[in-house]
């Protein structure tokens, strides 16, 4: 049963992960797209278009935040691990390692929260997209913040397994991952 919810988590977070991707090159594509227009339109005056900053913001924002989520997932985002680093492998360093992961899945969460809370407030409207609330642009904030804690759940959990069997938990998911 354990594992068939392993599992299932396990292809819930690869379907995220994808879908994240592909948003962020989708959104990278239509910066880039917007940027080469708005340059073209500079020296061809074919068309006026108004409202390539704000879109740009949007593409901007969600693809930052979604990015971030992602690095999150896969333990590549920017960390400094200078004293971690230094004490990897012995009881300190496994409890300093417990500690950061409290401290960056608190940050998660705040920022989870309190993004939430500022799209909920949020009433103005693009000033070019007249129809379109900045609440939906900015919900990459929470949305993003919402995975990142569940990521930083899943650290500390493995922080804590390390902590409690004194470092079999990589060895321990391993033997996990392979059957």
């Amino acid at each position: 049963m354990l594992h068939q919810l392993l599992d299932l988590l396990k292809t819930a977070d690869m379907l995220i992960s994808r879908i994240v991707r592909a948003v962020c090159i989708v959104s990278l594509a239509a910066i880039f797209v917007m940027f080469l227009a708005n340059v073209f339109v500079r020296f061809v005056p074919v068309y006026n278009f108004t409202q390539t900053d704000d879109w740009i913001q949007i593409f901007l924002v969600w693809m930052i935040f979604l990015g971030a989520q992602e690095l999150v997932r896969m333990k590549s985002h920017f960390v400094v691990d200078v004293l971690t680093d230094r004490l990897a492998g012995t009881a300190p360093g496994k409890a300093c390692r417990v500690m950061v992961c409290l401290i960056e899945l608190a940050t998660y969460a705040i920022i989870f929260w309190y993004g939430w809370v500022w799209v909920f407030r949020a009433q103005a409207y693009f000033q070019s997209i007249p129809w379109l609330q900045v609440r939906w642009a900015y919900a990459a904030i929470p949305v993003s913040a919402f995975f990142m804690t569940l990521y930083g759940i899943r650290d500390l959990l493995e922080a804590l397994l390390a902590l409690r069997t004194g470092g079999q938990s990589d060895r321990l998911r391993q033997s996990t991952s392979d059957s």
